[in-house]
């Protein structure tokens, strides 16, 4: 990640906006999901044993493909579902990552090449006793507090801005799943098109999806596991917030403190 350039380059509202949209995306895909699964629920509910095309043996074990399927859409809607209902805060990580590079980072690097400035074009010539202590022991803590203060609002900016960045990247993930397994639904309703097809495209549905929802659930996984590492990671934070060792006496550079 370019600390140098900012949280993924552009302004915050590029960012959040991708969030918005796998929102968006999970919101449809998921009541696409549903709807579709209702149609197959109800062309096989539509079935006339009587009529001896399928026995119930048969019927029996396309319910129970029906089920698994159930459970595996209801599984991702359950998850999907905590998506919807904790995403506002990614919005806000996105934010105050930007906020630290413009509000901290952008104006307290500029001051570093202006501390080392004089005031004056006479003060270059300043000699003696006092302009040696000034350069020597004044100055040089003065430009590196100000540049130590610099990387912190980087560092910090870009840890907040991974942190929201994975959680774009489940988000993301979480819709490409459900647009998947709304397109297998409609493709198993036009496969059911003929009572004799129903079996066997309920049983491939069942298989198709039941892989399906488990490496997707597998690759989500992983993202988790680098949320929650990065988030183990604020004793980092705090770490790198308490040092003062370029903070003499722990106190802000003096061009900050104006």
């Amino acid at each position: 990640m370019d600390s140098s350039g900012g949280s993924g380059g552009g302004d915050s509202s590029q960012h959040t906006s991708a969030i918005e949209t796998a929102i968006r995306q999970i919101e449809e895909y998921g009541d696409e999901c549903v709807a579709n699964f209702d149609v197959l629920l109800g062309i096989v509910a539509a079935i006339d044993t009587s009529a001896g095309v399928l026995g119930d043996a048969v019927l029996w074990a396309v319910r129970d493909d029906l089920d698994t399927v159930k459970e595996k859409i209801d599984e991702v809607l359950d998850i999907a579902a905590e998506v919807l209902a904790h995403h506002t805060p990614v919005i806000s990580l996105i934010n105050i990552s930007f906020h630290w590079l413009e509000a901290v980072k952008q104006p307290v690097s500029g001051m570093v090449p202006t501390i080392q400035q004089y005031a004056t074009e006479n003060l270059a010539y300043w000699e003696g006793t006092t302009a040696n202590h000034y350069k020597q022991q004044i100055l040089p803590p003065q430009v590196g507090a100000a540049t130590e203060l610099s990387n912190k609002a980087s560092f910090i900016s870009d840890w907040l801005y991974g942190i929201a960045q994975d959680n774009v990247e489940y988000s993301t993930g979480m819709a490409t799943l459900l647009s998947d397994l709304a397109g297998k639904l409609a493709a198993a309703i036009l496969k059911a098109g003929s009572i004799i097809d129903i079996p066997f495209t309920i049983s491939d549905l069942a298989d198709v999806v039941g892989a399906l929802v488990q490496v997707a659930l597998e690759n989500l996984l992983t993202i988790v596991e680098r949320i929650t590492e990065a988030g183990e990671n604020v004793r980092q934070i705090v770490s790198d917030h308490v040092d003062e060792s370029k903070f003499p006496g722990g106190q802000w550079p003096q061009a900050v403190q104006g």
